[in-house]
């Protein structure tokens, strides 16, 4: 009786200490999961943060560029007026010294005449 009794804790004693070895296998492997789960995630955050910083970079660039284009834009059109303004001043400029040189020849030819 003794030695049945002996067999069983024998056979308990085994199965208990399968059963541990293979819960502590099991917790290490969880163990090693969820680190690198966890350096994974802290990995995503990072390269998620970096590309933010980036998509944020580029889009204060792209309204640098926008709003410096529309101010040059800006600047060319009154260039462009200006130059129109310079265009039209040098041509009327220019009718009234040929009308002012016509006269003032005609005016000394007649002087010249009446000096004869």
């Amino acid at each position: 009786c003794m030695s049945r009794w002996t067999r069983r804790v024998s056979r308990w004693t085994r199965w208990a200490s399968r059963w541990t070895s293979c819960m502590s296998r099991w917790t290490r492997y969880v163990s090693s999961y969820t680190r690198w789960v966890s350096r994974w995630t802290s990995w995503v955050g990072r390269r998620t943060n970096c590309m933010s910083r980036w998509t944020r970079w580029v889009s204060n660039y792209t309204s640098w560029v926008s709003r410096w284009t529309i101010r040059v834009g800006r600047q060319t059109n009154c260039m462009s007026r200006w130059t129109r303004r310079v265009s039209r001043w040098t041509r009327w400029a220019s009718r009234w010294t040929r009308y002012v040189s016509r006269c003032t020849s005609c005016r000394s030819r007649s002087v010249s005449r009446w000096t004869r």
